[in-house]
């Protein structure tokens, strides 16, 4: 009987010791994802994010197409260094304003511009899939480089193509709406309205 009593008081062995997870996890790439979540917050904090919108505003001296095609690609570039999430909790706000103070249908911008957020093939800290094939240990950060500029370009390419074909007449973006140019800029964090609508779709749509 005591002996039995013995036995059940005294704690199994555990089936991992820190020891060993703290050498075989992946401190790295934790490191990796932690910090883009903080540089996509330092942008909200400083103002990074308000002076890039205020910049793109200068952007109405171009054609619209051109206007889609520096948005993806500069979405595409930030996208690398924070999370999907992150980055479109940044820009949709910015990209709404900036299609109202050119007078040009926001869901012309921010549609391209959600798609892009997931254009994220170059580096590790990029998305979740990219870190996990990074851990595998065969590659290195600038052979994902090499690879992903090129399918960053082409989708790119491929993304304004298809806006400006079969995007514009599907979802009826020839004209400025009236509701977008109601007063009061589009957030992200507003009840939703017909104005709203879209960037809280588009933030489901990138956290999915």
């Amino acid at each position: 009987m005591l002996f039995f009593l013995h036995t059940v008081r005294k704690p199994p062995p555990s089936l991992l010791q820190f020891k060993t997870m703290s050498k075989r996890f992946p401190w790295h790439l934790v490191m990796l994802l932690g910090s883009g979540f903080a540089l996509a917050e330092a942008c909200k904090v400083s103002g990074l994010s308000e002076w890039v919108g205020a910049q793109l505003r200068q952007l109405d001296a171009i054609p619209s197409y051109a206007i889609v095609m520096c948005v993806c690609i500069m979405i595409t570039t930030f996208t690398e260094f924070t999370s999907n999430v992150a980055t479109a909790t940044i820009f949709l706000p910015i990209l709404a304003s900036l299609a109202k103070a050119i007078k040009v249908h926001p869901w012309y911008i921010m549609i391209p511009a959600t798609i892009s957020f997931s254009f994220a093939f170059m580096l590790p800290v990029a998305t979740p899939p990219n870190a996990i094939v990074f851990a595998g240990g065969h590659l290195k950060v600038k052979d994902m480089a090499k690879a992903g500029s090129g399918m960053n370009l082409l989708a790119v390419i491929v993304l304004v193509i298809c806006m400006n074909t079969y995007g514009v007449p599907m979802f009826d973006l020839h004209d400025f709406p009236d509701w977008a140019g109601s007063s009061g800029a589009i957030s992200a964090t507003a009840t939703p309205t017909p104005s709203g609508n879209i960037t809280l779709l588009c933030l489901n749509f990138t956290s999915s």
